[in-house]
């Protein structure tokens, strides 16, 4: 099998960076393009207590915060800006966005990181990784931080 399109998922957590460079060593073996993609949770719950105003503000902050770490990946992780990479941001839950943007895209493979920002979050709702390994149409390489 061929593994040209590879989709790296990333909630810029240190597990989702740890998925990235293993991502990035495969793509280098592989010959692979990958495509980072981070989903912004979406708030718009909040647009019943913000002004239009102030809810635009935090769109545009949270937009303004996506490009800034993807651009802080391409200095924390080596190789990647070797390599051939897209990046891309999806609104809304993170695991059904994750889903839609692997059933929509050409993919062959998806790395995720095994724990996310919060040990509380996977308490409460389970981990976004595991959702999205369970409902997958294609193989998630889950890997584990880099101790």
């Amino acid at each position: 099998m061929d593994f040209k399109n590879v989709l790296v998922l990333t909630d810029f957590s240190k597990d989702s960076e740890d998925a990235l460079q293993d991502a990035v060593k495969f793509a280098e073996k592989f010959g692979s393009h990958l495509t980072i993609l981070h989903v912004v949770q979406d708030e718009s719950s909040l647009s019943f207590v913000l002004s239009n105003k102030e809810y635009r503000s935090l769109e545009d902050r949270l937009d303004l915060h996506a490009k800034q770490m993807f651009v802080a990946l391409e200095e924390k992780v080596p190789g990647l800006k070797a390599l051939n990479f897209t990046t891309k941001t999806r609104k809304g839950i993170p695991y059904i966005n994750c889903l839609y943007e692997i059933e929509s895209g050409d993919y062959d493979l998806v790395f995720a990181g095994s724990r996310g920002r919060s040990d509380m979050k996977h308490i409460f709702v389970g981990s976004t990784a595991e959702k999205i390994m369970r409902r997958s149409p294609i193989s998630v390489f889950m890997t584990r931080s880099h101790l």
